[in-house]
Order: structure tokens, then sequence, then C-alpha cells
């Protein structure tokens, strides 16, 4: 009894207190054997095998790694299956860390084990991480071993509920942040066999989409201590102190791959709730509950007559949130039939953000092949979420969508005046020729009356309201996002620009017109107050059925009364 309470480590890191029997790097020699846990079938915890081969110091973040070879459990055909990540490893009986690394097409079953000293003590950054911190890859570790090869995502992907012919969409809509997602089941299964508790070893995952559409990620408990648990041995994405939705998972079966073999796995239900992601490791708590971001999309497809609905909960994870907002409208529009054919689509979105009151809307029209769908109609979204001035949280999304048969779209070929030397205030007819898609050019005709103030050489630019630069002062505040919201233009817009005499100031926001030089001056010249000079310009904007792309511009000259060319 003496002999073990001499070797039990008692942390208090952070407020979490672990009571663990734990071996530490420098204690663990090659040719040590122990042995690992993991799920490979349904719920049951299985042993696997472990040998020593090497400690690699300060390998990755600052922590030692304990190279090991594996065995048992059928892991000499598969190899270290992603899904593993996280195993709890033992020797002597005592914790020595998780699995958490291995090789790509590696012909023998070797990986890495994060120590679990590291991995507690990495609780200590879940106050002091921010999310805008966030790095941009599952994979940041392999960068220190480029070439090699190292896989430390050891988790994977799983995707339930997609359309199988959007599965390579969905790869590429992810590729920036390197999560390649596989097909799993259904929805959530509702298993009356699923265990009431989670033990060192238990499939684990994290909840990013949930509803009409399910996508997790699955890897595997470390230690549990109380209503804490330690998980994963390595990042997710190192976004420090989260609120992510924590499930038990059930392996249906591993799928052996010549590159890295994987967990096929389906979510159970919500155990409790991530509060950290560490570059060593995740955290949660059992029994709490994560909020979630409700989504509802509405399609009306004009082509099949058909109107659906679909209702999700994405993660409240900023940098995550516009990647897997646009997995669920890709699969919103692909269930509503509408990715077989050439479309148009005109999308509306409400965005609401806890403590305003007022929903900031943003509409835009795109054009719909099913392959050529983009994240960025959903800017609006990763401006707010990841915005430089203050944390904001998204209490509620919806967004209508129409699809329309067709691509509504034009092209600005040229622009046309009846004369180009011009008398100010006088009006004259300008043509704008645009060329619809698989259509006939035609002239839209617009009547402009030529500005009193009109310098002698004057220049009009028309082009797309996707193209027009927006007639505010760079936002610095989240009021000033929100105010620059509602000024965005349509894309359906053709606009009209010159510029006008006079110049405005940018000063904490706000865009000033008309100020006495003498306040510009005064201004301008407090160093501290970043006042900006900036050309002022006129914007005439006129609706379109089609989406606009191009420019064009055309000159005038101004002439006086008395027919001689304005000075």
């Amino acid at each position: 009894m003496r002999k073990i309470l001499f070797s039990l480590f008692f942390f208090l890191i952070a407020g979490e207190i672990f009571a663990v029997e734990i071996i530490k790097p420098n204690q663990i020699q090659p040719g040590m054997k122990g042995y690992g846990l993991t799920v490979l079938s349904g719920y049951q915890v299985e042993r696997f095998e472990v040998e020593v081969i090497d400690i690699i110091p300060k390998a990755i973040a600052g922590t030692d790694f304990i190279l090991v070879r594996c065995s048992g459990a059928g892991l000499e055909k598969s190899r270290l299956i992603a899904g593993m990540s996280g195993s709890p490893v033992y020797f002597d009986g005592k914790l020595a860390g998780a699995i958490s690394a291995t090789w790509q097409f590696a012909q023998e079953p070797i990986g890495a084990i994060t120590p679990i000293g590291d991995m507690i003590e990495g609780l200590k950054v879940k106050s002091t991480q921010a999310q805008t911190a966030l790095l941009p890859s599952l994979n940041h570790q392999a960068q220190l071993y480029p070439g090699l090869g190292l896989d430390t995502s050891g988790c994977v992907v799983l995707v339930s509920g997609l359309d199988p012919d959007l599965l390579g969409e969905a790869k590429r809509l992810l590729e920036p942040i390197q999560m390649g997602p596989i097909m799993a089941g259904g929805k959530e299964l509702v298993d009356p066999k699923a265990p009431e508790k989670i033990e060192p070893g238990s499939a684990v995952g994290v909840a990013l989409v949930r509803g009409d559409l399910n996508i997790s990620v699955v890897g595997t408990a470390t230690l549990i201590e109380g209503n804490t648990v330690l998980a994963f041995g390595h990042q997710f994405f190192n976004g420090g102190a989260v609120s992510l939705p924590l499930v038990l998972a059930k392996v249906h079966t591993v799928i052996p791959s010549q590159n890295l073999s994987f967990k096929l796995a389906s979510p159970v239900r919500e155990i409790g709730a991530l509060f950290l992601d560490s570059a060593i490791g995740i955290a949660g708590k059992l029994g709490e509950k994560a909020q979630m971001i409700p989504i509802k999309i509405e399609v009306d497809n004009k082509l099949t007559q058909n109107k659906r609905e679909f209702n999700y909960s994405i993660a409240d994870y900023p940098y995550l949130l516009p990647y897997l907002s646009s997995i669920v409208l890709y699969q919103s529009l692909s269930s509503a039939g509408a990715t077989s054919q050439l479309t148009t689509v005109e999308l509306e979105m409400a965005l609401k953000l806890k403590g305003y009151q007022e929903a900031i809307t943003y509409q835009d029209r795109f054009l719909f092949q099913g392959e050529n769908f983009s994240g960025e109609y959903l800017l609006p979204v990763d401006i707010f979420m990841n915005n430089p001035f203050k944390e904001v949280k998204i209490s509620e999304l919806n967004f209508n969508l129409m699809v329309k048969p067709g691509w509504e779209m034009a092209e600005i070929k040229s622009i046309w005046a009846n004369k180009t030397q011009v008398s100010p205030g006088e009006t004259v007819l300008l043509g704008v020729r645009l060329k619809p898609y698989q259509k006939e050019e035609f002239d839209k005709i617009i009547q402009l009356k030529i500005p009193d103030d009109a310098k002698k050489v004057f220049n009009i630019t028309v082009l797309g309201g996707e193209n027009m630069t927006l007639d505010i002062a760079p936002p610095e505040s989240v009021e000033n996002l929100i105010k620059a919201f509602k000024q965005i233009p349509n894309s359906t817009w053709l606009v009209l620009q010159y510029p006008k005499p006079g110049i405005i100031l940018d000063y904490q926001g706000e865009r000033l017109r008309s100020l006495p030089p003498s306040i510009q001056s005064i201004l301008s010249g407090w160093g501290d107050t970043k006042a900006k000079r900036t050309q002022d310009f006129e914007y005439l904007t006129y609706p379109t059925n089609y989406l606009i792309k191009g420019k064009a511009r055309i000159q005038f000259q101004v002439i006086n009364e008395q027919g001689r060319k304005k000075k």
C-alpha cells in the first residue's frame, strides 16, 4: 500500500484535481512492454500490446514523444488506426499517456505517445488562449517533420446524412482546414445498448454538425477523473477555451487501408461539453451542455416546384463555422434537387448576434451547378465570428434560397454615350451593352445629368454591384460592421461610379463629408486620431435581373456655355 501511495501523483491544475498513477518519460526505457486500450467494435474496450522503441525529446510543442511498436487486436494487419488518438497506454500498470501520432503508409503499427503529465499540464491554457489564434490545420505538427508524413490528426471525420455524390465536394470545401470527411451511417444512433458511462479507451468524439446532417470527429478517451475527460493526445484546432458537444461514439468496424486505416463509427448521444482544445490534447466535462448555433435553411426550387426546409445545429467555433455552413448549404441545395443543371440561386441571410436586437440581413445571387459552390457566400458569418474588435456570438442563422433555371448572368461589354462633349448640368444618354449568358446582347439605356461641378475631364465607370467599393469608412467596431452590412450592394445592380470634387475624411469608423478645410486640417494633423483623407465618389445604382460581371469606362470633355473647355 505504501509503495502505491509513493507512486500516486496528485495534480491540481486550473482547478481540476487528478489522482492518477503515472509513469514519466524519464522512467521509461527502450524495450519496456505495456498495453493500450481502445474500441475496435461496438463499445467494447479492447487491449493491445505496446513495446517502447525510444524516447524522442521535445518532439512537438516542447513535449517528449514515446515511440512505440504496437501489436495484438489485429494491429499487425491494420497498423495504427485513425480514431485511436487518445488511446491510453500503461507500463507497469501506470498511465504513460495517449497514442497520438503515426505515419501514413507505415508498414508496421508504429506510433507515438503524448505523455499524460503534459496533457494534464495543458489544462493551464484553457483561459489564456483565444480562438482567434487558431492554427490552420489539424496536421500542424506534421510541419515539424517535412517529408516524413507524420499524421497527428489520428481522429476520423465522420459525415452522415450527406448525399453520397457530394462527398467529393465536401472534401474540397473542407480542404483548406485539412479535414478529410468519411461517409458513415445515418443520423445519430438511438442505441439502448449504449453504456451509461465511459471509461479510458472508450470511443468519444466532438460533434460539429447535428440535425439533417451530422459531422463528428471521433477519437478515444484517455483519462476520466470525476466528470473531467482528457482525450485525443493532440490538438483538434488548438483553439484554447472552447465549448463544443462531447459525444459517445459506437465503432461499427475498422476499415483497413494502405494509407491509414480508420474506425467507421457513429455518434450516439451527447455526454458532455469540450472546454479545452490545447496543442497536446482536448478536455471536457461530463454532464455539461455546449451551446450550438441553430441554422434553418428554406429552399424554393423553381425547377421542381418543390419547397424544403432543413434544420441544423452547428458548433459555435469561429474558425470552423464558415466551412461547416458551406457544407450544410450545399447539402440543402442538393437535397432540394438543385445540383444537376445550370441554376441561379438567390440567397437571403438573416444573422442574429447575442446582445444585438436587430438581425443583420444580407442578400446575394450566385451561379450554381454543384461543383462550383463556394464559401464566399458566407463572408458575413466569417467576418463577424472572427472580427478583431470583440468576441461576438451568433444566436441564430437563417437562409432563404430560391433556385431558378439557367445562369442569370450578364457581362458588361462596353459603354457608349450619345455625345462625349457636354456642358455642366446637361443630360446625356448612356448605353451599357450587356451580354447575358447564352443570349443576345442588349443595351441598358440610362439618362445621366452631368454634375454642375464636373471637372473638364469627367470619367464614368460602370460595374456590377459585387465589385462596387463600399461607401464607408474602414470599420473600427462591431457596430461599424453592422452598419457596413446594411450598405452591401446587390450583385444584380448596375453601378455608375464617378469622382466628386472634395475630400472625405474617415475618422474612428465614420465617413465625414463636407467638413470645413480648417476641421479637416485639425483632424488630419492629430497623429493619434488615425483620420484618413479619401477621394469622394458618387454611386448611382440600377437594378437588373442579372448577376453583373465586368466593367467599362467612358470619358467626357466638359465645356462651358460658350463652347470652351472647362478649366
